[in-house]
């Protein structure tokens, strides 16, 4: 338990020697560590930060405030003195508000330089502004989360890049990070460093059991909530929210996708290493045993007609290898699974007007289903701008849907930026992992 404070002067590279405010446990000096550990809360274009505006939005309420919410110096690094450096950083960040409920690791000074060193970014680059406070996601803040959620330093390319689309204006990262809907961002990962990192695009690729995807997943959710300011119970106000929010991400399966990727679908090269990321609602799964091709696309274009939403611009597909594999043979293509599903999607518009014309549910809706008269006549539920078809996970015939929130409108990807000297830090990284 803090029990006391200590004012502490000191320099490092790029800090003031301004007074550093350091907890303190109680016990002999003999006894303590100390460390420098950095700040992970962004601080916004005018310098403040977030923290500070988060502050204000729980004056009068106490529901959902981290205790020591904004308690900390102003500073992008500090002194921390404690009998068990680990449980005391982790105590604390959690009690700030700068935690997700899991433990962290520590960001201190020489694993956060550590993770510098595999970009050849400038340390204080902006990568951009992250809602809904705008705070300015530079190099090191985005280093620092990333080792907070455990990410090893060759993973930060990856990182940056998916920082850089939640941070485009096009990804509607202030709705997605404030709405009462359960979406949180979900990676894709495509490109050869795929397996040069070992991000799992097979057997259990959403799921638990890879460092690489855990960790860089939950490296951008910490991003969105300690640079940007989304926090649960203040500027997060999702009715249930959803697990994802711990760590969503996932590589295409290069190898099994008898299509074109995703990546060169979106206009990339094959071998460019890139990053999509969504808005993802949550995961609905397809159990596509025992069915023929017509059979599952029926399937699918059921559950699609069973949303709840009229509109959705836009919804992946991620299917299964076996499955892929059975419609590729039976000479279904993306186009003409798209257009399948498309045309059988629909429900009469007897149903369609109790559903969504008589609950008011019609935003976005074309003029010519509001005019129509014919109860027979069969409705596109939903309608959608993109239907996002990825090949993932081990054998099997299980697929998902994942419906997309509906102020994203279209796929949004960046190519990841790797280092000039991106070979020997694969190298060293491997020598690392077999030590």
């Amino acid at each position: 338990m803090i029990t006391r404070r200590r004012l502490l002067k000191g320099a490092i590279a790029g800090i003031s020697t301004l007074p550093v405010i350091t907890p303190k446990l109680m016990a002999q000096d003999n006894e303590e560590e100390s460390a420098w550990i950095y700040n992970p809360a962004g601080i916004t274009p005018s310098g403040v930060f977030v923290d500070e505006l988060l502050l204000k939005e729980t004056t009068g309420r106490e529901n959902g405030k981290p205790p020591l919410l904004g308690d900390f110096p102003r500073m992008n690094v500090e002194c921390i003195y404690a009998r068990e450096m680990y449980a005391t950083v982790n105590r604390l960040f959690y009690q700030r508000g700068w935690g997700d409920g899991l433990p962290i690791v520590p960001p201190a000074e020489d694993l956060v330089k550590a993770m510098l060193k595999c970009t050849d970014m400038g340390p204080e680059e902006v990568v951009g502004l992250i809602e809904p406070m705008k705070g300015q996601a530079t190099v090191t803040k985005i280093a620092v989360n990333a080792v907070m959620a455990g990410c090893r330093p060759e993973y930060l390319p990856v990182v940056i890049a998916a920082v850089k689309v939640i941070a485009d204006p096009d990804f509607s990262l202030l709705g997605v990070s404030t709405t009462t809907n359960p979406d949180t961002p979900m990676i894709i990962v495509n490109g050869p460093i795929v397996r040069q990192l070992e991000i799992n695009a097979g057997t259990n690729a959403l799921g638990r059991g890879r460092e690489a995807n855990a960790t860089i997943g939950r490296a951008l959710h910490l991003v969105a909530q300690n640079i940007g300011g989304s926090k649960p119970g203040i500027t997060d106000l999702s009715c249930l929210g959803q697990p994802g929010e711990f760590a969503m991400c996932l590589a295409e399966n290069e190898e099994k996708n008898p299509w074109g990727t995703l990546h060169t679908e979106l206009g990339y090269p094959k071998d460019a290493n890139v990053v999509t990321v969504v808005a993802a609602e949550g995961i609905h799964s397809i159990l596509g045993i025992g069915w023929n091709d017509e059979g599952y696309l029926s399937l699918v274009s059921d559950h699609l007609a069973g949303l709840d939403r009229s509109v959705r611009p836009m919804v992946i597909l991620i299917i299964a290898q076996d499955t892929a594999a059975m419609l590729a043979g039976k000479g279904w293509t993306k186009e003409s699974i798209r257009k399948f599903v498309y045309e059988h999607a629909r429900i009469p518009f007897s149903k369609y007007k109790k559903r969504f014309i008589e609950t008011r549910k019609v935003n976005g809706v074309p003029s010519w289903v509001l005019e129509n008269t014919d109860p027979a006549a069969m409705i596109p539920v939903p309608f959608m701008n993109h239907l996002l078809i990825l090949v993932a996970g081990g054998t099997g015939e299980k697929s998902m849907l994942i419906p997309v929130w509906s102020g994203m409108k279209k796929p949004l990807s960046r190519e990841i930026r790797l280092p000039s000297n991106w070979e020997d830090i694969l190298k060293r990284a491997k020598q690392s992992t077999v030590q």
